[in-house]
């Protein structure tokens, strides 16, 4: 009977992640030098809606993607900023100041350097809680064709931010770089 009841939670398990599982397309960005996977329930934005949601920033991003909410999106940024694999650590402390300065209140989960892919790759993840405001953010620097490149994931609704902070994951788990020069 025991054996049978595990069996029965073995496949409820089962079930449940098949069901639940998250459908990716796969994306090539900035001269096919990265490749990603990212969920299909975010829907790229054309170049003119980047520009409408995001043209206030100095250095917009080159790509973005949004749920239907515009409560999730995941954006790829380059900045004209020199970097490589050698320049990194410099560029993360220098970054980290920025961000815990603009960010005061800001829970910090991770702020540091990995060696991954070949490179060296800065990782920030803080979340900010206010009245009335809410923000996730999980993002990756790494130098791409010699450029910082940001690939920023970020979440509006509490609600939802464990759901998405693991497809988050999954898709910077998918990371691949190619003509990586």
């Amino acid at each position: 009977m025991k054996s049978l009841l595990n069996l029965a939670i073995l496949l409820s398990a089962t079930f449940f992640s098949f069901a639940f599982a998250n459908e990716t397309n796969q994306y090539s960005f900035f001269n096919d030098s990265i490749a990603i996977e990212l969920s299909s329930k975010l829907n790229q934005l054309s170049d003119s809606s980047i520009k409408k949601r995001y043209g206030k920033q100095q250095t917009p991003p080159t790509y973005a993607f949004e749920d239907n909410e515009n409560s999730v999106s995941f954006t790829f940024t380059q900045y004209p900023t020199p970097a490589n694999k050698s320049s990194m650590n410099k560029i993360h402390k220098s970054i980290s100041n920025m961000l815990r300065k603009a960010s005061d209140k800001a829970s910090w989960k991770k702020d540091k350097v990995y060696t991954r892919l070949g490179t060296k790759i800065a990782v920030y993840e803080y979340e900010v809680k206010g009245i009335g405001k809410y923000q996730y953010n999980l993002t990756y620097a790494l130098p791409i064709e010699g450029r910082l490149t940001f690939i920023s994931f970020k979440t509006t609704n509490k609600k939802y931010k464990n759901k998405w902070l693991a497809v988050a994951r999954e898709s910077l788990d998918s990371i691949q770089l190619t003509n990586n020069t």
